[in-house]
């Protein structure tokens, strides 16, 4: 309720319509304010009270808005706490306090808020992460279809270490014909991040792929890519579904 009060507080005088506009971005399925991530992390850095209690106190409290919140940007405060644990937490212990979170996400946004942890979580501690990776790669939700991917590299410039090749390239191939749009923008988000730490490889499975990649994962798999080599592999694409016709 205070957290609640809080955001409601300071998206006084918000426009609904801009508000409403703001929600069809992001394809929330839960109430919006309208607050804008900056204005949300503000509220965050400003305090509650109970933000003097230490992160291991905090996070049970946390967890409770997430999983009671009934407006967007509540749960967003959740995921942006634990988005950045201090140095030092038991990322052990994060993992299990927080991995099954990702079964109740409702939108883009709070599924990629998680990626940045779940990623982290996954770097220091893979042989706890793959196995539930490889679970989610399977599930009926595509919320977690989509993490299945998106949590292998999040954005690949924030890893010191990576996760094996092979794994990365099965968990994507098996998703190829996901019908969730949003699950396709998570394996082309996947497959870029891919491509910036084995190139080579990436634009074999590419090319291997071009014609049957969903549009929602060609564009984003190829957003980064040299404009001649992008349009040599549309000129395979179209000719290929051309082709195929």
């Amino acid at each position: 309720m205070e957290v609640q009060a809080a955001l409601k507080a300071d998206a006084r005088g918000i426009d609904p319509h801009k508000a409403a506009e703001r929600a069809h971005f992001m394809k929330a399925t839960m109430p919006m304010f309208g607050l804008g991530v900056p204005a949300q992390r503000k509220l965050l850095r400003c305090g509650y009270s109970f933000s003097h209690l230490p992160f291991e106190v905090q996070l049970p409290l946390w967890a409770h808005i997430w999983s009671e919140a009934t407006h967007h940007e509540t749960r967003m405060q959740a995921a942006f706490f634990i988005e950045k644990p201090p140095a030092g937490t038991d990322l052990v212990w994060l993992w299990g306090a927080v991995k099954d979170w990702v079964s109740s996400v409702n939108c883009w946004d709070q599924s990629d808020t998680l990626s940045n942890l779940y990623a982290r979580i996954n770097e220091a501690h893979p042989e706890l992460v793959v196995p539930v990776l490889r679970h989610w790669n399977g599930s009926d939700n595509p919320w977690e279809r989509r993490q299945s991917l998106v949590a292998l590299l999040c954005y690949s410039r924030f890893r010191r270490s990576f996760p094996e090749q092979a794994l990365v390239f099965e968990l994507v191939e098996a998703l190829l014909a996901d019908p969730d749009y949003y699950v396709q923008k998570g394996l082309g988000w996947t497959l870029r991040e891919a491509w910036h730490v084995w190139p080579e490889p990436v634009m074999a499975f590419l090319d291997r792929h071009i014609v049957t990649l969903a549009p929602a994962a060609w564009q984003a798999a190829t957003e980064k890519l040299d404009p001649s080599v992008k349009q040599r592999l549309k000129a395979k694409r179209m000719a290929g579904r051309k082709a195929g016709r």
